[in-house]
């Protein structure tokens, strides 16, 4: 995957991999990042995370490339970056988003057969 996915291509992956986007968008609301979530938000309210995180998991990518994805994502999408955090804060925000990024490649490889398809639960 180049670059970010358009909003049609997020609308596509949505519908076409529902049963595999309603639980990783589970994980990633359960996760949320920087508290939209908590503060009452929609639930889609980071569906362009969770798009593009679903397709590198298709793409094979590993936990340190979705790291990676998330902290620039949180960075040019959300303005919730490292130069936005306190200095002392740098190493928690890493590991939190380190440990993300474990949960979910461990989720995709628990729940998902040699083809990318999500186990329904």
């Amino acid at each position: 995957m180049d670059g970010h996915l358009t909003r049609e291509e997020q609308k596509e992956i949505k519908k076409r991999l529902n049963n595999q986007y309603q639980q990783l968008e589970k994980l990633v609301n359960e996760w949320d990042p920087i508290g939209l979530i908590r503060g009452g938000a929609p639930k889609d309210e980071y569906d362009c995370l969770t798009a593009q995180l679903l397709a590198l998991l298709h793409e094979g990518k590993n936990a340190e490339e979705l790291m990676k994805f998330i902290i620039t994502e949180l960075d040019e999408h959300f303005g919730y970056g490292l130069s936005n955090i306190r200095e002392d804060c740098h190493d928690k925000f890493l590991k939190k988003c380190s440990d993300v990024s474990v949960k979910i490649v461990d989720w995709w490889g628990n729940n998902s057969d040699d083809q990318g398809n999500v186990n329904q639960k």
